[in-house]
Formats: C-alpha cells, structure tokens, sequence
C-alpha cells in the first residue's frame, strides 16, 4: 500500500488501497446480475458527485463454473487511484426460482412458516431483540388475516338485503374475494414478495434445499480463492440483508478450513438480517458459523443498522445476541440513512421500507460517516473506515483529493487490526 503524507498534517501519513477485492452479497431481490452491475453503475455516479471524484465501472463478466459475476471498478481522485475488482456471488436464481411459485402454492406453505416461527418462540425473540423487527415478522400473517375476514364478512352483508347466502355459495363467494384481494393488492403490498421470503428464510434455517448447501460451499471457495491469491492490498465483502447470512456461512467455512489469513479480511453486514435466522433454534448450524468468524479477532467485522430500517436488527449487536462467548464480536454502528441524501430526495421515498432498506447499498448525495461505494471501492482501508468513520467525511478533501483532507485519518501501524 502506498503511503500519502497529508498536506495539512505532515506528521500524518495513511495508507491509501491500490488494489482491492469486493465480494458483493444482495438480499432476497430476484434481480439478475446485469440489472446489479447496472445500478452499481448508476448510483455510483452519485457517489463521483459527492466526492468530486471520478470512477470507472467495466463491463460485468460472468465467472465459468462459478455463481459470480465481476466487473473492475477503478476509482480516480487528484493524488490516489483505486483498481477493484468487485465480485457479485450470485443467488438471485435462488429467489426467481421461488418468485415464479404460484401463490396458492406459497399461502400454503407461508402458513407452515409461521406456525414454526411461532411454535418455536423465535417470533418472541424478534420481538426482544427488536420490537419493529416484530412488526415487520408479523405483517404478512394480519394481512393474511384481514383479508380472510373481509372474505368471510362480506358475502354476509348480502344477507341485509335478502335470504343469506348458502353455506357452500357463501364459502365460494369468500375464496373468491380473498384470492382477489390478494391478486390485486399483493405486490403493491408486498405480500407475495414477503412470502416467499418467508419461506425462503425457513427452507434456509432448517437447511431444507440442497441448492442453498451447494451455493453456500460455492461461495467459500470463491472467497478462499479471492484472499489466497495476494494479489490485492485488502478482501473487502458488503453484505445487504439476508446476504449477511450467506456471509457469516461461506466466511465460517473458510475459517473452519483453515482461512490464508492474508490478505487483511473486512465484513461490512448492512441493514443485517443475521438474526432472523440465526434466533431459530434450529439454526445452531449459523451459530456455529458465527463463532468461527468471532473468534478470529484479525477479521475486521463491522454491523451497520439505522432506527428507520424495520428490516434490521436495530442496536443489536450479533455476537452479544445470540449469547455467544467469543474472542471478538462486530463493531456495530448506526448510521441516519436520511443523512445519506439531499432532503427532497429523503422525503420521496421516506414511507417505502422496502427502499429505505436499499439504501445501505445505494450511492450518496451527501458525504456521511457510511458509504458504501467508498467501503466499496474507495482508497480507505475497511479497518480505517471502521475506527475513524465519523471523520470520514473530512478525510478527502473538496477537491476529491487526499492531501486536502480536513479530518484525516491517522496513521496506524501495519500490524494493527480494527478489533
């Protein structure tokens, strides 16, 4: 890494990323990888903007005989440029697959789900950790329910205006009302998106498919290769959402197997949904994952949730809830989403928690403590970011350059770690 004394603070000096490796883990979107790289791509260019900064995003390459896709990102500022090769591990297949299942098939299997959730007291548990995590848990069971009893009270109302309706007629009546409601309110509620999402996170916890076992080694192998090579400054992986769960599985298994150690390894889990599965008590088998990555304390492992996120596990931090006695644990912090963008572009989507969850992995219009393009692809170290995020806005200057920092990072050792 190159070091870069500071104009206004010579006695200060960073070491600046020339090369970095990003793994990218999404959440439950069915999107294909084209449709990733083409936001990555154009949310950047907010992140340019900000920063007054230039990048270049390539074209994406699907990777033979791997779920991956890449695409070389190169990040250019008056005094620093940044070459990253950013990994997509793929597993919006996965989703579609699920997202094509006809939605009587999805009710079903929905209500399996929330019986477990229930029975099993992990709905409890979201609510102790979590109370708004709770409500988003329990949304689509009472909207499943408000809708079975509209279609049940309805048909009666026919009764105030002549002979009530016979009992197998007025049955038919209420399916067909409640398959309506739920065909033409579903996706504009999110309801169909929710279920299967539901069900997914069962079929994961109770490790159910054989695909999410072969994608999950799929993705140790890929990330063991990434850091064996030594051909980058620093292995950097974001994972959004339930893509934080992926994370702490393929990163257990390369410890487990015995990790390279080189070169210095971050985790950056974003609007975290790590406890919506690992609270199950069948899930020991991610518990265990866990443990793996919290006693390797040279693992540089931060967790970022924000108040206004009901998708997250807000001011928790995961080691410390699942009881876990480990050798470290995340660097959790909460950031103001809203801080990320101008007002007027906070205040058009502000009701939308489905987008207000995106935005850990969209770019920024105003320069903030957390940005994921800079964890990304940016010339900070993810150690740096991590222990000196609040001066993060400072640390480049208003030109995009690094000798005009105003609240530079300082320097640090090579050997020291963020933990």
């Amino acid at each position: 890494m190159a070091l870069i004394a500071l104009s206004n603070a010579p006695e200060a000096e960073i070491r600046s990323v020339r090369k970095r490796r990003t793994y990218l883990l999404t959440g439950y979107e069915p999107l294909p990888a084209s449709a990733h790289h083409r936001r990555f791509a154009r949310e950047i260019g907010r992140f340019e903007k900000t920063w007054s900064l230039a990048a270049h995003v390539g074209q994406p390459v699907a990777l033979p005989d791997a779920p991956v896709t890449a695409w070389p990102v190169v990040l250019s500022g008056p005094d620093f440029t940044v070459e990253t090769d950013v990994r997509l591990l793929r597993w919006d297949d996965i989703v579609a697959e699920d997202m094509g299942l006809p939605v009587w098939k999805r009710l079903p299997r929905y209500l399996v789900v929330a019986c477990d959730i229930l029975l099993s007291g992990t709905f409890f548990r979201y609510a102790l950790a979590y109370w708004r995590y709770a409500f988003f848990a329990a949304y689509p069971l009472v909207l499943l329910a408000v809708f079975a009893a509209l279609a049940w009270n309805v048909p009666a109302l026919y009764g105030l205006f002549g002979p009530p309706l016979p009992g197998g007629l007025h049955l038919l009546a209420g399916l067909v009302l409640f398959a309506g409601l739920v065909a033409a309110t579903g996706s504009r509620l999110h309801l169909t998106y929710m279920l299967s999402d539901w069900i997914f996170a069962r079929d994961m916890i109770r490790r159910r498919r054989s695909v999410i076992e072969r994608r999950a080694e799929a993705f140790a192998r890929e990330i063991a290769a990434g850091l064996a090579a030594g051909d980058v400054d620093e292995v950097v992986i974001v994972a959004h959402s339930l893509g934080a769960v992926w994370m702490l599985d393929a990163v257990g298994r390369v410890e487990a197997a015995g990790s390279p150690g080189t070169p210095p390894l971050g985790l950056a889990g974003v609007g975290s949904s790590t406890l919506k599965i690992a609270l199950h008590p069948a899930a020991g088998w991610l518990r265990d994952r866990i443990q793996s990555v919290a006693d390797r304390p040279t693992i540089t492992w931060a967790e970022y949730d924000s108040h206004v996120d009901f998708i997250c596990f807000y001011k928790n931090n995961t080691v410390e809830a699942l009881g876990l006695k480990a050798a470290s644990h995340p660097i959790r912090q909460s950031v103001r989403l809203s801080r990320m963008l101008l007002p007027q572009t906070w205040k058009r989507f502000r009701g939308n928690l489905l987008r207000i969850h995106r935005q850990y992995v969209m770019g920024n219009e105003q320069r903030y403590t957390y940005d994921f393009h800079m964890i990304a692809c940016g010339p900070f170290r993810f150690a740096d970011i991590v222990r000196h995020g609040a001066s993060l806005p400072g640390a480049l200057g208003p030109d995009g350059s690094l000798g005009a920092a105003t609240t530079p990072f300082p320097a640090m050792p090579e050997d020291t770690t963020a933990r």
